[in-house]
């Protein structure tokens, strides 16, 4: 029989979840604009702030926490000590994040059904189209990005160099 437990809390209205490889938990907290961070003890505390409205969240090999951020059109980056900052600018209402091993940050923008890329050094561009209204995305061990597009009730598959199609 499975049994579940309550960690810890979170700043309000939780709606993104990531976990590191230490066993904490970090939580986007769309109304507080923050992350919260919860250790595997239960200890909560937040770790940094955030742009308006954080949807989506992920987490780079160093630590680094990113948050898509639905009306401000922009991505955060808060570092393992609480370091927040503007990494760079989105399409129109990105809902859900991603990140690839070189550290590029793709995110599913809900309200111009594309995908932005920004580079480490916070270069935004357009890496591709999606079907309408994409909320969730992933990326394989081949580098491509697929969208869960939640208006066309489909999926589309971006290529490394940029190349959509539906699924």
């Amino acid at each position: 029989v499975a049994s579940s437990s309550t960690l810890g809390t979170t700043g309000a209205n939780p709606f993104s979840i990531v976990t590191d490889s230490a066993g904490n938990v970090y939580t986007g907290n769309s109304f507080s604009n923050n992350v919260s961070k919860i250790t595997p003890s239960g200890v909560s505390t937040i770790l940094g702030t955030t742009g308006t409205q954080p949807r989506g969240v992920t987490i780079d090999s160093a630590g680094n926490i990113y948050t898509a951020n639905r009306p401000d059109g922009n991505v955060s980056k808060i570092t393992p000590l609480g370091v927040s900052s503007i990494l760079g600018t989105t399409g129109l209402n990105p809902v859900a994040i991603t990140i690839d091993s070189a550290g590029n940050v793709y995110t599913a923008n809900a309200g111009a059904d594309n995908v932005t890329k920004i580079t480490p050094l916070g270069v935004s561009s357009v890496f591709g189209t999606t079907g309408t209204a994409p909320i969730a995305i992933t990326i394989d061990s081949a580098g491509n990005i697929y969208t869960a597009n939640n208006g066309s009730n489909n999926v589309t598959k971006i290529t490394p160099l940029g190349v959509s199609s539906i699924l």
